[in-house]
């Protein structure tokens, strides 16, 4: 029976700081509400047995609640800590005995006493850190009063006690050391910081970051030497380090090959010099077992203060600082907290964009594409548009690489491929037949179901597949052999496939010559300069002849001119697409678009926007 559920609700009672201290210490040992571990329950079943007890429990104490990180003889894992006997034990240093509870004033009218499970013995034994905080108590329970607990066997359970102790310390030291330098770790910096706040809330401190090796370096290193030789240097960096910064401040190993020192005072010049010194004597060489391992050294600086909000934050601002500098080729960085905020939203809208796709924050929106051999528009292409509640219009030169670098790619390019074959399914039941085309990344062609999840979405939609136009970049399609069979594969089942932004990747055309693609896009970055710039326009023609030469058809991007028009036209491409001959627009407005279109298809005068 979870008794627990049934007793009322504890009123607040305000914590005195080393109570609340005492809470963070418990909530950092990262104990409650974690596994059973077998160590332990080999102590309660001992104390059962010797004390002749039938339950015994390690209980933690929270601030509300008591919670049983071993028990024996009991089904409930928590009670409320307003009933809880062991609350008042951990407030005594020795072992707290209750012989009948119902003759203890303390304990008589205790729903635990007079409900299940009618306890009527208690002993328990604080456990005691060696920083004197009181986890919780080693207790044992029984349901009859006793004469007598006498001091033999309050010491044994006292002893039982400290192995209970001794295995949470230890649980404590494997979790917040480094194994390789034997440092202290994240984690236990963490507990610093928040242990500071505590006793000088609000101060000023820096941190340094360092990182010794890039990913990439280490990575090499690792297959030209073997990870013996990079782990003494790491070992060697490590006592270097300790030797630079000495017994003034404290020194963490926070992650494989990164660093980090918890600076006092606000002295930002003598933070900067320390920084710098820093560097400067660990690019000395390092020879760890006979190997010399080069090292590429790169910091990040931050201050902060002893805030929650600020302190729990210190980290992370240090790891952008750091990147900031290895992105502008600079020993170190200070963090700016105008250059964090692009970070933090772009992390925002990342973490946004699945719940964004699920409550209708997506549209497509499609612009025409003119067909010059057949005098006539028959396509269009499908661009997304988001229009974010706080941000309001977020560009897709922001969204759309962010989304590309994740696997949200695939649930993106679903989600547009099944909206984009629902607007195609809409017009041909109004007798407006297009093509549509829709972007996709390697990514999207490196899944296995890819092409698959294209031909369902083709037949839940009722669209023919030749109705789609697979677009892709010509470095997605060239780097990879699983993005090229993929391609094939959506040819055979009649989808056409042309190649986006052509003239601005590796142009190789030994491979071109053998891709399944119908069509190739010229860049509008080609078409745009064409008008002032002959040399531009000669490039651009030579590229329209080299591609129908291998039997592809041309496309001219960002045509916003006549004039443009008139020359792409000129040097034989076989279609267009740009703010001169349509706009992105919404689906709505694309009827009556062809209907004017088709009233004065020569006239191809400027298109408004949707």
């Amino acid at each position: 029976m979870n008794f627990s559920n049934t007793l009322p609700r504890p009123a607040y009672v305000p914590e005195c700081p080393l109570e609340q201290a005492r809470i963070k210490t418990l909530r950092g040992l990262h104990l409650l509400d974690t596994q059973p571990n077998e160590s332990l329950d080999q102590i309660t079943r001992l104390a059962s047995l010797m004390f002749k007890a039938p339950i015994a429990l390690v209980s933690l104490v929270d601030s509300d609640r008591q919670w049983f990180k071993s028990r024996h003889g009991l089904d409930v894992d928590q009670t409320e800590r307003e009933f809880s006997f062991c609350s008042h034990a951990i407030r005594q240093a020795e072992v707290m005995v209750v012989l009948n509870a119902t003759r203890d004033p303390r304990f008589a009218g205790n729903p635990l006493v007079t409900g299940a499970p009618h306890i009527r013995f208690y002993a328990g034994a604080p456990l005691m850190l060696a920083s004197g905080e009181a986890l919780g108590t080693l207790c044992v329970i029984d349901d009859e009063p006793r004469e007598s607990f006498d001091a033999r066997e309050r010491a044994q359970l006292a002893t039982l006690a400290e192995l209970v102790v001794g295995q949470i310390e230890q649980h404590r030291k494997t979790g917040r050391v480094n194994e390789l330098t034997r440092m202290p770790n994240r984690t236990r910096m963490s507990e610093d910081i928040e242990a500071h706040m505590l006793l000088d809330p609000g101060s000023t401190h820096g941190m340094l970051l360092v990182d010794v090796i890039n990913h990439q370096r280490l990575q090499e290193t690792a297959r030209a030497v073997g990870i013996e030789p990079l782990e003494a240097t790491l070992r060697d960096v490590a006592a270097r380090l300790r030797d630079i910064v000495g017994d003034g401040w404290p020194l963490y190993h926070v992650s494989e090959t990164r660093f980090c020192v918890k600076m006092r005072g606000d002295n930002r010049a003598e933070r900067e010099a320390f920084c710098r010194s820093t560097i400067e004597r660990l690019e000395r060489p390092f020879n760890s077992l006979g190997v010399a391992v080069e090292l590429d050294i790169v910091a990040g600086l931050v201050e902060f203060d002893l805030t929650e909000r600020d302190g729990g934050d210190a980290l992370r601002k240090a790891t952008s600082a750091m990147q900031e500098a290895a992105a502008r080729g600079q020993k170190f960085c200070w963090h700016d907290d105008t250059l964090d905020a692009g970070h933090t939203r772009t992390y925002q809208l990342m973490r946004e964009v699945s719940g964004a796709l699920s409550r209708g924050e997506f549209r497509l929106v499609y612009q025409p594409k003119f067909n010059h051999r057949a005098g006539a528009f028959t396509g269009v292409e499908a661009l997304a548009r988001w229009h974010h509640p706080v941000h309001g219009d977020v560009s897709p030169g922001e969204f759309i690489p962010l989304i590309e670098k994740t696997a949200l790619i695939h649930e993106f390019t679903r989600w547009a491929l099944c909206q984009a074959l629902a607007q195609v399914a809409a017009w041909q039941r109004a007798g407006i037949f297009l093509t549509v085309a829709v972007n996709v990344s390697s990514r999207n062609l490196d899944e296995p179901s890819f092409v698959e999840s294209v031909r369902s979405i083709c037949v839940s939609k009722q669209v023919d597949p030749r109705w789609l136009h697979v677009e892709c970049t010509e470095n997605a399609v060239l780097t990879s052999p699983e993005t090229r069979a993929a391609l094939t594969e959506l040819r055979q089942m009649g989808a056409q496939v042309s190649l986006d932004d052509f003239g601005m990747g590796y142009s190789n055309l030994s491979c071109l010559r053998g891709l399944p693609v119908q069509m190739l896009k010229l860049d509008q970055s080609l078409v745009m300069p064409m008008e002032t710039d002959p040399a531009s326009f000669e490039l651009v023609r030579s590229l329209i002849l080299l591609g129908h030469s291998l039997g592809f058809r041309m496309l001219g991007e960002g045509v916003e001119t006549r004039r443009a028009f008139d020359m792409l036209a000129e040097a034989g491409c076989d279609a267009m697409q740009g703010y001169y001959l349509g706009r992105p627009m919404e689906p709505a407005l694309i009827p009556a678009f062809l209907r004017a279109a088709a009233v004065s298809p020569a006239a191809l005068a400027p298109r408004a926007a949707g």
